[in-house]
């Protein structure tokens, strides 16, 4: 097979990665990141799994994600949250040009005020944000091309409670993958797999030697940020791409695999296989262009280089998502999963679950559970938790 071997020249095809290998050392890094140590974050969510609300709680929330904005006012009744006025706008400082710390902050508060009842807001953020006691912390750095360099060092929830106002109290940040675990029914594991990828899962405070002792009997939801794992070989494709981004040395396992970049890297295949005469043309588009093309026409040459290119990423995230599942201990695992590159991305799913399957052990079990707007429900859920 043509595209095969040339995928295997430029180290593009899934046979040349390793995935027990790196899982192993994933599950090291992990550790290690527990401690404080090491490139992989591991960072404490300051939240349980157990958030109870007053029935009858309403409060406005917010999913800042990858590529947009979403905000909406979550009511709970009977038990259930349910969202009004659901609004979804671009994520402010992905469109190239960087913004303010001023005008980043006005742009999130803007649909927020509009929604009122401001006293408590939920705040899913989806980019690394070290987290204290008070459900607030400093942004780390930006990733996925965001352009806000004034944002960065400052803290998130503080910030965003300045731009509303005198009338709001309290805002509560949290991952997106965590959002999503909180936000679907008895999840204990939640995952992003969209515009970037991340993974969370529920710890013993005990096995989390860098949070204050006082927390150690308790349990925690970590946002393991597993996209910073370096330990992936990279293809010809891969390198430059990431060698392109804003930050070419923060994230490499997400711009090898999430939806943000993978776009990118077929474009970059598509191109040097038509200057090397594997393509008679190179096709155009965006990851979506892709998906239709894998699903229209996949005996198409492009088609099978791009779905050569899926596999590989859907191992890759395979082996991001095989850690904190093993990390939980449980027999059978309930995983949250929210992102268009999962859901919607032909052939993703499959391809990813054969490589999950493969690697867990025998006798653990997992259901994937997808629930509507869990990011903003999650955000909810948290927005009513009192500091640990």
């Amino acid at each position: 097979m043509r595209e095969q071997e040339w995928m295997l020249a430029h180290r593009a095809a899934p046979e040349q990665i390793d995935a027990p290998a790196c899982l192993e050392k994933l599950l090291e890094q992990m550790e290690a990141g527990l401690s404080g140590r090491g490139r992989i974050p591991m960072l404490p969510s300051y939240l349980s799994t157990r958030i109870a609300a007053p029935e009858g709680a309403v409060c406005p929330v917010m999913d800042a994600g990858g590529t947009n904005l979403r905000t909406a006012r979550a009511v709970l009744e009977e038990g259930k949250w349910h969202l009004e006025e659901l609004e979804k706008t671009a994520m402010p400082g992905t469109g190239g040009e960087e913004l303010s710390f001023r005008a980043f902050y006005g742009a999130l508060a803007g649909p927020l005020k509009r929604l009122g009842g401001i006293e408590r807001v939920g705040c899913c953020f989806s980019y690394n944000v070290s987290l204290g006691r008070e459900l607030d912390g400093a942004l780390d750095f930006w990733c996925k091309e965001v352009r806000v360099p004034e944002a960065v060092g400052m803290p998130v929830g503080a910030s965003l409670r300045d731009a509303l106002g005198g009338d709001c109290r309290a805002v509560r940040v949290l991952n997106d993958s965590v959002a999503a675990m909180l936000g679907a029914e008895d999840a204990n594991v939640g995952v992003i797999l969209g515009t970037g990828v991340n993974v969370c899962y529920a710890e013993r405070c005990a096995r989390i030697p860098k949070v204050p002792a006082d927390l150690r009997g308790e349990e925690m939801i970590i946002s393991t940020e597993v996209g910073e794992f370096d330990g992936f070989p990279r293809s010809t494709f891969e390198e430059a791409v990431i060698a392109a981004t804003d930050a070419p040395d923060s994230a490499v396992a997400e711009k090898q695999c999430s939806g943000g970049y993978l776009g990118d890297i077929i474009a970059a295949l598509w191109r040097a296989a038509a200057a090397e005469g594997l393509l008679e043309r190179c096709p155009e588009g965006d990851l979506g262009s892709v998906s239709r093309l894998l699903q229209e026409q996949p005996d198409a040459p492009a088609a099978k280089l791009a779905a050569i290119a899926v596999r590989r990423a859907a191992k890759i995230a395979a082996v991001l998502c095989a850690g904190p599942i093993l990390r939980t201990g449980e027999r059978h695992v309930r995983i949250a999963v929210e992102g268009s590159q999962y859901w919607r991305l032909t052939g993703f799913r499959e391809d990813f679950h054969r490589e999950l399957d493969g690697l867990l052990p025998e006798g653990l079990t997992y259901e994937i559970l997808r629930t509507e707007n869990a990011c903003l429900i999650g955000a909810a859920r948290a927005a009513f938790a009192e500091p640990m």
